[in-house]
């Protein structure tokens, strides 16, 4: 058994903390290190045309597609208190037509903090460009079907959202309300121009990020041979495991993706990660290799750059069917917005799921933390001439100390696409820096793995989650499923 221990030694940092009446959102979510900040101050809650009666009408009717007409408009979401919009998402309004509500170029309209006049008021479809000013590409994106938009947009006493007419079908907008004792710094009173800028440069870096691994203020290498196990400790003071890689050569790389990883923090009996490798990296085979922002494989290795801060230790075991290389970027930190909260990973799969049985299960557990990814591999028989993964109809539901604050309109509507099987939709398989499907490959069996990363949405529970995904409407499909959920939990 090889060990490599590394001692991050005394360290002494003098904290200065000065007390803000007012918080800048763009500030407090435009960094790609807030993954792992606490969101105590925060619950997080979905507006979506979802079926409340259970079935599939997600939007295809337009029945549940609004909260209410309003001087002929249709109003989507809803808020009163403090917090910001974090996620707006359509897909197509028709099977065959591309774009949005009736075609007509519709504006949308978002009133912040006044009931009366809108603060934003330009054509829904202009929000997802990437050239609108205030809306840069990376934080906007139109691929694999889905329009999305991640531009956080502040209010600090009210928010609604509506768009015009009452063409409406498939929609989704998530808010991050915030219950904290500050104020907010809203929308209407900002400096333009500054936020346009910060919003821009976010923008371009979420774009430039995506496959870069070279970010770590030290490294610790190793080279391992099969069957090592507990093979990196690092002790003795507060750090943050900021990038981990492995390598192997391309013929020994499905092995190592069979390999299973554990990660222990603080000392702590029970792993906080014990997941196969491949899932933990969000890649399905050594044939289908990406990059996301936080995971992926770029330049010959497996790489996450998700930030795993830790209190006393950290401790990597990793049993492995062939030799590989490990490297590992970490720094000091004395940070104590982060203590105690540490990245956890769950892994479920059903082979094959119960037919006409409850959902399944992503992620349930107990304690305080956020919920801030999935990834999801599954296969399943497909549908007809076309060949459908008509499994993906399924919804995904979360329940944050005991309220449903979630409910979607389908599997692949999750992952910010829509209308799989369509031409120019989710037809093939494509990669964001947030959210993608790395595999989409449909025959007489089908084959999608997805993934999604809650950067500017993350979903905060106090006391309990538990998060499921139909597998088909009402469970009504058989099919092999897998996932990880990533997540935060104060320990």
């Amino acid at each position: 058994m090889k060990k490599l221990v590394v001692s991050l030694g005394v360290l002494s940092v003098l904290l200065v903390s000065s007390c803000n009446s007012q918080l800048d959102v763009y500030k407090e979510v435009l960094r790609f290190d807030n993954m792992a900040t606490p969101k105590t101050d925060w619950n997080a809650v979905m507006f979506s045309s979802y079926d409340r009666k259970g079935g599939n009408d997600d939007g295809f009717a337009g029945t549940y597609s609004k909260l209410r007409l309003e001087n002929g408009n249709s109003v989507l979401a809803e808020a009163n208190g403090a917090g910001y919009i974090s996620r707006i998402w359509f897909t197509h309004s028709e099977h065959k037509k591309d774009g949005l509500l009736e075609l007509k170029g519709e504006h949308i309209k978002i009133y912040i903090d006044d009931k009366d006049t809108p603060a934003i008021d330009i054509p829904l479809e202009s929000v997802f460009k990437g050239t609108t000013p205030g809306f840069p590409y990376g934080l906007v994106s139109k691929g694999l079907g889905g329009w999305v938009c991640n531009v956080p947009i502040p209010f600090a006493k009210y928010c609604r959202v509506e768009v015009e007419g009452d063409g409406v079908k498939f929609y989704q907008i998530n808010l991050q309300k915030y219950t904290g004792e500050k104020s907010i710094e809203s929308y209407v009173s900002r400096d333009v121009e500054k936020a346009n800028a910060l919003l821009e440069n976010f923008g371009k870096a979420l774009v430039s990020n995506t496959n870069r691994i070279e970010e770590t203020s030290q490294i610790a290498s190793q080279n391992i041979q099969v069957g090592t196990n507990d093979i990196l400790k690092i002790d003795n003071r507060q750090g943050e495991l900021s990038v981990l890689t492995l390598q192997t050569s391309p013929d020994k790389l499905d092995a190592l993706l069979q390999s299973q990883l554990r990660i222990y923090w603080d000392d702590n009996a029970k792993p906080a990660i014990d997941v196969p490798v491949h899932m933990f990296f969000a890649i399905s085979d050594s044939k289908n290799l990406y990059q996301s922002l936080y995971t992926g494989f770029s330049k010959g290795k497996l790489f996450t750059k998700i930030p795993m801060p830790f209190l006393k230790s950290a401790r990597i075991e990793l049993v492995s069917k062939t030799a590989f290389k490990l490297e590992l970027g970490y720094s000091e930190k004395a940070n104590c917005s982060n203590n105690g909260n540490n990245l956890h990973a769950f892994y479920n799969q059903e082979l094959p799921t119960s037919n006409k049985q409850a959902p399944f299960l992503w992620l349930s557990a107990k304690g305080k933390g956020h919920y801030i990814g999935t990834f999801f591999m599954t296969e399943a028989a497909t549908h007809g001439k076309e060949q459908l993964p008509v499994w993906l109809e399924g919804d995904e539901v979360f329940v944050c100390d005991g309220d449903t604050n979630i409910h979607g309109t389908g599997t692949e509507d999750y992952f910010n696409c829509g209308w799989y099987g369509v031409p120019g939709r989710l037809f093939n398989s494509g990669s964001f820096p947030l959210y993608g499907f790395p595999q989409y490959e449909m025959k007489e069996i089908g084959k999608a793995a997805a993934y999604r990363w809650h950067l500017l949405d993350p979903i905060p529970f106090k006391d309990s989650i538990h998060v499921t995904v139909e597998h088909g409407t009402n469970n009504i499909i058989e099919a092999n499923y897998k996932s990880v959920a990533f997540y935060y939990l104060n320990e």
